[in-house]
């Protein structure tokens, strides 16, 4: 579903013992994270605009350079493409796509949080009508929802490069090529961003990678249904 973030509510926590008198001893209060300007998008109808993000530890928006470059590499056939955006953290790879002609995106992001800021970044682009937003893992989602992927026409994937990363993103590539092989009429270009130390199989199911792109410590392997 769609975030629609005026709707969208959090039950208030109980009062802190710390701010109670009373209470016991003050507990620090926990900091809240506020959006800041993030990654710019490099082409398209939305080029040069920016995109909200959260300051966080484990959230890496993929850089200029390496986006740019990898909607390049894809070329004129992005236009009118269905998008799946998996880890999409606060949706640079899909907002892209869609920024340069893709017809539609699902985003697939585990935080909710960060789930909400895909959807506000979307709304402020003019793209909700084009986007959906799915705050859930994406392994889970990847097995629930083979409908939806096997109607896109671009995968892409991008958790982040620490661990449990890799290896979900190994899974994520094998579920995908599972499912290729079971539907051969599908052939989607599947492309995962992942750390130069990260090693990825060549040939998973019945997809065939066809392409890998270096960018300082980001790699780009591209992947596409073995002839």
């Amino acid at each position: 579903m769609l975030w629609e973030l005026s709707t969208y509510h959090r039950t208030p926590a109980p009062p802190d013992p710390g701010t109670i008198p009373g209470g016991g001893p003050r507990r620090p209060a926990r900091r809240r994270l506020r959006p800041v300007r993030g990654a710019r998008l490099t082409g398209g109808e939305a080029a040069g605009r920016w995109l909200l993000t959260v300051e966080e530890p484990d959230l890496r928006a993929t850089s200029g350079v390496a986006r740019g470059a990898l909607f390049n590499i894809l070329g004129g056939p992005v236009y009118g493409m269905r998008v799946v955006d998996l880890c999409a953290g606060v949706g640079t790879l899909g907002i892209e796509a869609l920024s340069r002609g893709a017809a539609h995106a699902t985003f697939v992001e585990v935080r909710s949080a960060r789930a909400q800021l895909i959807a506000r970044n979307c709304e402020s682009l003019g793209f909700s009508d084009r986007a959906e937003v799915v705050a859930e893992d994406a392994d889970g989602w990847v097995r629930r929802s083979e409908d939806i992927l096997v109607r896109s026409q671009l995968v892409l994937a991008d958790p982040p490069y620490a661990p449990p990363g890799p290896e979900l993103l190994s899974r994520l590539l094998l579920q995908v090529g599972r499912l290729a092989g079971e539907f051969p009429a599908w052939d989607p270009t599947v492309v995962m961003e992942h750390h130069r130390e990260v090693t990825l199989e060549d040939a998973p199911g019945a997809l065939n990678c066809v392409r890998v792109a270096r960018y300082g410590t980001t790699v780009l392997s591209f992947y596409r249904r073995s002839r």
